[in-house]
């Protein structure tokens, strides 16, 4: 199916710009046509893959250059809903489903996920501090140790945009990247997942948790004082991820 809708998109994609007549434009659409089904399966494959992968490196563009925007004003006014999912969760998702096992895109998608906590942190709490870890976090890959029971014991949760037709015993156990694409793009709408993922597709796509693992004991700690530290340990998940799984209660 991604192949096929791929492929109407590259059509697409040569078909557009500036066309005289109906005439020229059923000629250029028939020349697309033939130039692309010429190709080999692996030759379609590939253009379909580059396409992806440019589709995703504009994304990353777009989430560099708003973060950069908000942080020429870092702080800046303070804002209530700080802690609340971003709006480039969704975004950044694409560009997970779309980049696959892409190191250096992982990376960068990274690097954004928490540079975008980070100034959030600012415009909430005010503090300067986080302006300054964010535009570390744009310049480089940052790291730190991973905390083995930040996020409790390994569970698996059920997230359901249906409550009532969804049966946690019979929901199959998707790897995390399937469950992703799944459920963002609405392929389904119940997913059972390892912990934090149910949580965050609960809090960014919408749905209801069934029996929910509690969350992890904080240690008078706050679940966002957990996230400002440990989030560079954790560069697969958003922070947003961390928060939910930090926050859930049954």
């Amino acid at each position: 199916m991604r192949l096929s809708v791929a492929l109407g998109c590259l059509l697409l994609v040569g078909c557009t710009g500036p066309h005289s007549t109906g005439a020229l434009w059923a000629q250029r659409d028939i020349e697309q046509e033939t130039i692309l089904y010429r190709l080999s399966d692996a030759q379609r494959v590939d253009r379909v893959r580059a396409l992806e992968l440019a589709l995703a490196d504009d994304v990353l563009a777009a989430e560099r250059a708003r973060i950069t925007a908000g942080l020429s004003d870092c702080p800046g006014p303070g804002d209530s809903q700080s802690l609340a999912p971003s709006i480039g969760d969704k975004p950044r998702d694409t560009v997970r489903i779309q980049a696959g096992d892409d190191p250096a895109r992982l990376a960068s998608v990274a690097q954004i996920a928490l540079a975008d906590w980070r100034l959030r942190r600012a415009r909430g709490t005010g503090e300067v501090h986080f302006c300054d870890q964010a535009r570390q976090a744009l310049a480089a890959v940052v790291s730190a140790q991973r905390s083995g029971d930040l996020l409790g014991a390994p569970g698996t949760a059920t997230v359901t945009r249906d409550p009532s037709h969804a049966l946690a015993g019979a929901v199959e156990t998707w790897p995390g990247d399937t469950a992703l694409s799944n459920y963002a793009l609405g392929y389904v709408d119940t997913v059972q997942a390892l912990t934090p993922l149910p949580q965050y597709l609960a809090a960014v796509y919408g749905g209801v948790l069934l029996e929910p693992p509690k969350a992890p004991p904080l240690n008078g700690a706050t679940p966002e004082s957990l996230v400002d530290q440990f989030a560079p340990a954790y560069p697969e998940w958003e922070p947003d991820a961390l928060y939910a799984a930090l926050t859930t209660t049954q």
